[in-house]
């Protein structure tokens, strides 16, 4: 009695092999349809040659079915004869099976070539197919040709080099170019940025090509209420630093400049003076200007004439050199008027000229404090 039992348990139990999930789909659409065979090869060839898990095969086989696994032989062939691995080829099929359905010499080794001739091989040819694989579907007259043919000319006026900017943002290379680039192009257009300006800025921060129009025109008025023109040489840099980030984040970090004491005025002049001051986030701004007006005793009209301090690690730059600083003074060898905001701002070769070789046969103890060894205690 006890071995049936136990028999039957075993037979309701789900199949403990990895294609368990896939052996209960197949055998869910053998009750609904007699055309099992074309899915059981799809969802074999997809898990055997494609590597997919069972979970992402009986996704891919929702849009995907083929009566023979030639034609996606010869496509897998194609992709690992650019060079992609097993894990390239996985994560292409997961997120477009459709591909295998593709003729690979008619349809997809055009594609390939024409982004090889644009200057994409080796890794920035797979980042590109992996990050990007829906490109594989875009047409190549209407889209990739077009498309990277201008992107290539527009970054040309920047001394910008395709591959290397959007090796780092695939993204953008499936926006629409009438749709999406031209219309972006044309609002930065109407706020008068200089068309040099603009192909700087897609170098810098591609993103902007696939941001809504209403993000642009946004972002261009808040940079005018800030005081950053377009005709600035900072604009770009500003629009960058805005773009990068939520509107909730950069609240947060001008929150932290008013907790400390400064204005909306302050807030804007260091944004204006140094823009990456807004990539800080919000606790390291706390931090630093706690430090710099509680501890070090600066007024806030230094902060926003020198916004860049705000970048520095207190750690690693900042507490070392308030120590040599402050070792020095007690031992007479600056006076106490000397500029402790100057010292922050220089090199670290100037500094260690300057403060450490210069003074430490006198001060042996200068190294100490350099190191850390000694600490500044404001």
């Amino acid at each position: 009695m006890l071995n049936s039992i136990r028999h039957r348990h075993r037979l309701l139990r789900p199949p403990s092999s990895p294609h368990g999930l896939a052996f209960l789909f197949l055998k869910s659409l053998s009750s609904t349809t007699s055309s099992v065979a074309p899915h059981s090869q799809t969802l074999t060839f997809l898990i055997d040659s494609c590597d997919l898990s069972p979970e992402s095969a009986i996704s891919a086989c929702q849009k995907l079915r083929f009566k023979s696994t030639e034609n996606p032989s010869a496509v897998l062939r194609l992709l690992r004869d650019y060079g992609l691995g097993e894990t390239d080829v996985s994560r292409i099929v997961s997120r477009h099976p459709s591909v295998l359905s593709f003729d690979s010499r008619r349809i997809l080794r055009p594609k390939i070539e024409a982004l090889r001739s644009f200057g994409f091989s080796g890794e920035s040819l797979v980042r590109v197919l992996t990050v990007q694989p829906v490109l594989l579907t875009r047409s190549l007259e209407s889209h990739i040709v077009p498309c990277f043919t201008f992107l290539r000319t527009l970054l040309a006026a920047a001394d910008g080099d395709i591959v290397s900017v959007f090796t780092r943002n695939p993204q953008v290379l499936n926006a629409d170019l009438n749709k999406s680039i031209l219309p972006i192009l044309a609002v930065l257009r109407k706020h008068n940025l200089p068309e040099e300006r603009i192909s700087r800025l897609v170098k810098i921060h591609p993103r902007v090509l696939i941001l809504s129009l209403r993000r642009v025109n946004e972002i261009v008025d808040q940079l005018k209420a800030a005081g950053v023109l377009p005709s600035d040489l900072a604009f770009i840099y500003a629009f960058r630093v805005v773009a990068a980030q939520k509107s909730a984040s950069w609240d947060r970090k001008v929150a932290a400049f008013e907790s400390s004491g400064l204005s909306a005025a302050d807030v804007a002049s260091s944004f204006r003076r140094h823009p990456w001051v807004m990539l800080t986030s919000a606790e390291k701004i706390r931090r630093s200007l706690e430090f710099f007006l509680r501890r070090l005793k600066l007024a806030p009209d230094d902060i926003v004439r020198h916004p860049i301090l705000l970048k520095f690690s207190l750690e690693k730059r900042i507490l070392p050199r308030c120590a040599v600083m402050s070792l020095l003074k007690r031992k007479g060898k600056l006076e106490e008027s000397a500029s402790v905001v100057r010292a922050l701002l220089v090199t670290t070769s100037s500094f260690l000229k300057r403060y450490v070789v210069r003074y430490q046969d006198d001060v042996p103890a200068v190294l100490k404090a350099y190191n850390g060894e000694i600490k500044f205690n404001g």
